[in-house]
């Protein structure tokens, strides 16, 4: 167990699906279809992109280093991710989903409800209700608005889940257009938070490029960049002041590109392109997910003030135990960042922001 000076909350790990575990809460017919490969080549959700897919290393990461997992259970599942929070020292973690970051390539409207209801009741009894430490957020099918809307608020209020995901890429529409104004409006209503999370490799301009490493992780920054943009530049923050988004798995340095180029477009044309983000950053109603140890952090955080920033781990896609500690312990070392900032963006940040309560005890531990 590590032991830091500041409480630690993951703003963004992931859980992993167990699809066979996820079929039992779906409709009969789906389920059937799910749990038979024949009848089924696809799986629940639709593939993400050409990219996503097994990592073609013999073990560990490309450095040789053995990958290490936080527990003997199932990679992922609620009792692992309990183990992860137990032994990195956690207070909290946000739990996105893995499959599920594909849903908005889902184009039948009535199989998206039907597949985000399934995933909330799921993710509902295997993570949620099994420690107050771990909070999935939900998927809603922003494809049928008026039943995301039903489904935002029953996860929110029955489920007890701390708000809902939406994919930065693969919705028709972009994330600011009105037809999604609805869901906008309930989220601010019921003071939860919509978090928009990088995942597909499509559509941000690189759907020819061929090599990984010329995506990198890039392609989550930009389709995360375009968002915000979107979401301020349509008037949606000052349409719905109580709303609060969420930004994961893109850094914080594209921050910087989008602020620039706002401030460039205004002085040449006069306007507030920026549409108060500034005053949304400042006041935490825009988050930013981050590694802690990023480059940009420190100029950001002058930039900006200390409230638009919280540490993720992304546990256990690319990053496993060791690493994630390892980000913790260089942010805690930071000679640029002051004891307030560190304190912020390791974890008050995110307790505000999730609404998340302060516990004090240690998690038990998972074997």
């Amino acid at each position: 167990m590590a032991s830091w000076p500041y409480p630690v909350i993951d703003c963004d790990g992931h859980l992993l699906e167990s699809i066979p575990e996820l079929a039992d809460y779906l409709d009969q017919d789906l389920r059937q279809a799910v749990l038979k490969p024949a009848r089924n080549r696809e799986g629940l959700f639709p593939s993400i992109d050409g990219f996503h897919g097994p990592r073609l290393v013999s073990s560990g990461d490309d450095s040789g280093r053995e990958y290490v997992t936080a527990s003997e259970q199932r990679t992922g599942s609620g009792e692992d991710f309990l183990g992860f929070v137990s032994k990195a020292g956690l207070e909290q973690a946000v739990l996105f989903t893995s499959e599920g970051l594909s849903v908005g390539f889902i184009q039948s409207a009535d199989y998206a409800v039907r597949v985000c209801r399934s995933y909330n009741d799921y993710v509902y009894d295997r993570y949620r209700r099994l420690n107050e430490r771990l909070h999935p957020m939900a998927l809603i099918p922003f494809q049928d608005p008026k039943a995301a809307v039903q489904e935002l608020r029953r996860a929110v209020k029955e489920l007890q889940l701390p708000g809902a995901m939406a994919p930065s890429t693969g919705l028709p529409l972009h994330l600011g257009h009105e037809f999604y104004w609805p869901i906008y409006q309930e989220a601010s209503e019921l003071d939860c938070v919509l978090g928009f999370h990088g995942g597909s490799a499509l559509g941000v301009g690189m759907d020819t490029f061929s090599s990984f490493p010329a995506v990198g992780g890039m392609h989550h920054s930009l389709g995360l960049l375009a968002g915000l943009a979107s979401l301020t530049g349509h008037g949606v923050m000052q349409r719905y002041p109580g709303l609060r988004v969420g930004f994961f798995e893109g850094g914080c340095a594209w921050l910087i590109l989008l602020l620039d180029r706002l401030e460039r477009n205004e002085s040449v044309r006069g306007s507030t392109a920026h549409g108060g983000l500034y005053d949304h950053l400042a006041d935490g109603r825009v988050l930013i997910g981050c590694e802690g140890n990023d480059g940009s952090l420190p100029y950001l955080m002058k930039r900006v003030g200390p409230a638009a920033f919280a540490w993720a781990s992304d546990y256990p896609h690319e990053v496993d135990l060791v690493a994630a500690r390892q980000m913790i312990q260089e942010t805690v070392d930071s000679g640029e960042l002051s004891a307030e900032e560190k304190r912020a963006v390791l974890g008050e940040n995110a307790r505000r922001f999730f609404r998340l309560p302060v516990l004090a005890a240690e998690p038990a531990g998972v074997r």
